[in-house]
């Protein structure tokens, strides 16, 4: 049987884990560099992919239609628009999930003022939170995303811990 080298060696494991912690602590101690290096690394992903589509529907050896260069020169300049405006890309990023979030809580406590269902105190204070969030997201935009970014910062601190110890016990069993 073959094993899988990726769960199974504990440098693997362990260097996992410590990149884990190693972004959970950068995003705690400061959301706003982490946002903004997340956001341009997503613009240099689009960005690459924007000139790797041109290249691709220009070359004389692939026959791609044009449509692909027309996604390549949108890749390119929203790569751009990430990578100088990355505050900006955030904000409206956010500002999108608060108006969903709005939405969906505001639309939930109408269903559930009409249909008063079990739990309806339960049912309330969940969606209130929904609408908070929501206009948390609405009205500070970048605050709700350093939020955001604390959350995940202690969930990767969390799962990177867990994962150097589990690299710690696979060291004993070997």
């Amino acid at each position: 049987m073959k094993t899988n080298v990726r769960f199974n060696n504990p440098w693997v494991v362990g260097i996992q884990g410590v990149i884990m912690i190693i972004f959970g602590l950068a995003a705690i101690i400061n959301p706003e560099i982490t946002i903004t290096t997340i956001t341009r690394f997503f613009g240099i992903l689009l960005l690459l992919g924007g000139i790797f589509l041109i290249f691709l529907t220009n070359s004389k050896s692939n026959s791609l239609p044009v449509f692909w260069m027309y996604e390549g020169i949108a890749n390119i300049v929203i790569g751009l628009l990430f990578i100088v405006f990355p505050k900006l890309i955030a904000n409206i990023f956010v500002f999108f999930i608060g108006v969903i979030a709005l939405v969906v809580g505001i639309r939930n406590l109408w269903i559930l003022v009409k249909s008063k269902p079990k739990l309806v105190l339960l049912s309330l204070i969940r969606n209130a939170i929904l609408v908070t969030f929501g206009l948390l997201f609405l009205f500070v935009p970048f605050q709700g995303a350093m939020a955001i970014v604390n959350v995940i910062g202690v969930v990767a601190l969390i799962y990177g811990s867990v994962t150097v110890f589990m690299a710690y016990k696979l060291f004993q069993i070997n």
